[in-house]
């Protein structure tokens, strides 16, 4: 049984290793179009054969590129060579991407091949924005939604464009949050209305999403095609409101639990304080109450604040202060 348990803890080691062995930091990397991108790879162990995949936007996966370290070559595919490039060493392989365009957008993800399987990073979604997205189309997304865990959510994209029919419009989804990589989310099954007026078509796409949980929080892009063209929304900002946890975290609320904890804290004490004041002034009244007589002679009250004293003196505690008498009466 024990080396059973060994042969598993050992497996899930090896298999935690293996998924952390490609890291890829950037998830949605954003420019302008014609400009240059630099997709990083980061490869913790020294693996020989290395491959690049991109999946598009229509959820084709193409080979980009593969790499030997032991030969220090790169293969480029035939489509991918004219500005495509691997910049390599021995734990990196970034992909180069000279004078980007549209047909470049989409998922990118870097991996190492072992002897029959592939292990790839989280991956990193190329997201361009130019001049040629907002000339004839406009797309409009709101900017935040604030859910509960267990709601249902539906998330609106709207689309006006002079050029393109609506036949020829289609929309996806692309989520990114900081703790996994970019999703695609097709939008098929949501309702969806298109309608043109004066040659001027207007689309609004809709994507429900029931009995959420924290795995939906991160921002939902709006990724239209349009006569050919991948046109981006700003983004919905999917947060959730927890009331109970954000209030616990206000300096206020840290600040009364403080009191609370020291307020519990020192009641012992505290009343433990008020029993010595009160017992000390009762001794103090006790003692005084024997000189309240107007008629008591001179030598009486000297016997008699003697007698005290000493009985005082011999009763009590160090901690309690002796009563002095300062007042009395003369015989006439």
């Amino acid at each position: 049984m024990i080396v059973f348990f060994a042969n598993i803890f050992t497996l899930w080691c090896l298999c935690a290793a293996q998924s952390n062995e490609v890291s890829q930091p950037v998830s949605l990397q954003t420019l302008k179009l014609g400009e240059s991108a630099t997709i990083q790879c980061y490869i913790k162990s020294l693996m020989t054969k290395r491959v690049w995949y991109k999946l598009t936007t229509g959820r084709k996966l193409q080979l980009v590129a593969s790499f030997d370290s032991y030969y220090q070559r790169s293969v480029l595919s035939d489509e991918f060579e004219r500005h495509y490039s691997v910049e390599f060493d021995k734990t990196n392989s970034h992909l180069r991407i000279s004078a980007t365009s549209w047909d470049d957008v989409g998922t990118y993800f870097c991996g190492v091949m072992h002897l029959n399987e592939i292990n790839f990073g989280s991956g990193t979604f190329l997201m361009l924005k130019g001049a040629k997205m907002i000339s004839n189309s406009v797309i409009w997304q709101p900017e935040l939604h604030s859910v509960q865990s267990g709601d249902s959510v539906t998330l609106r994209c709207s689309i006006r464009s002079g050029q393109c029919a609506a036949e020829h419009i289609s929309v996806m989804w692309l989520k990114n949050s900081d703790h996994s990589a970019p999703e695609m989310i097709h939008s098929s099954g949501n309702h969806n209305t298109c309608q043109t007026v004066s040659g001027e078509t207007t689309c609004v796409y809709n994507l429900l999403i029931e009995n959420l949980s924290d795995d939906d929080a991160g921002v939902y892009y709006c990724v239209v095609t349009s006569c050919g063209r991948i046109l981006f929304g700003d983004g919905t900002r999917l947060i959730f409101d927890y009331d109970t946890e954000v209030y616990s975290d206000t300096p206020s609320y840290a600040n009364l639990k403080i009191v609370i904890f020291l307020s519990i804290s020192l009641a012992p004490f505290l009343a433990l304080l008020v029993y010595i004041c009160k017992t000390k002034c009762c001794y103090c009244t006790e003692s005084c109450g024997g000189f309240s007589g107007s008629t008591t002679t001179s030598a009486k009250v000297q016997d008699e604040r003697h007698l005290k004293t000493k009985a005082s003196k011999s009763q009590r505690d160090d901690t309690w202060s002796e009563c002095v008498y300062w007042s009395v009466k003369k015989d006439n």
